[in-house]
């Protein structure tokens, strides 16, 4: 099975430790929720890992800065769901174009989504944003993640 890796604020020390691990990384894997810098980006890369995007890798401008230079065939999107949902405080939040209903939790109803709870339906958001900051049509980026996520978890048979 691939990896599926996290680190939040402890770059210099995730980094060592793949580094000294190397040899016993026998599949790929994905850095999950990214939201570091270009220089940690091409060091993740050098492994051979795709990068996971969700909200909470599109907070500011300069987090997008550095997913318009991420290869597309190293992107994964997520959702993080029920976290990570893309607020309107972010810089990526002028890139949306779906949006869902919401109301409080107090008054759900089937088919409306809570109030800032994150849903899987939220990976659109996401791809609408990756797509605009790239400027890859989106369903173009959906068929290479598509094919990104195959390769990933061996499925690379079910690739049209």
């Amino acid at each position: 099975l691939p990896l599926f890796l996290h680190c939040r604020n402890a770059f210099s020390d995730f980094i060592d430790i793949l580094r000294r691990n190397k040899s016993l990384i026998e599949s790929c894997g994905v850095v999950h929720s990214f939201d570091g810098s270009l220089e940690q980006v091409k060091s993740y890369l050098e492994f051979g890992l795709y990068i996971g995007i969700n909200g909470c890798s599109l907070k500011t401008e300069e987090n997008l800065k550095v997913i318009k230079e991420i290869p597309s065939d190293k992107i994964l999107l997520e959702t993080d769901a029920p976290w990570c949902e893309i607020r309107p405080t972010h810089a990526s939040s002028k890139f949306v174009t779906t949006h869902f209903l919401s109301k409080k939790k107090e008054r759900w109803e089937n088919g409306v989504s809570v109030k800032s709870r994150n849903e899987p339906r939220s990976i659109l958001q996401v791809l609408e944003v990756v797509s605009s900051i790239k400027g890859i049509e989106r369903h173009e980026l959906a068929q290479q993640i598509y094919k990104n996520t195959c390769k990933l978890f061996n499925f690379e048979n079910t690739i049209n």
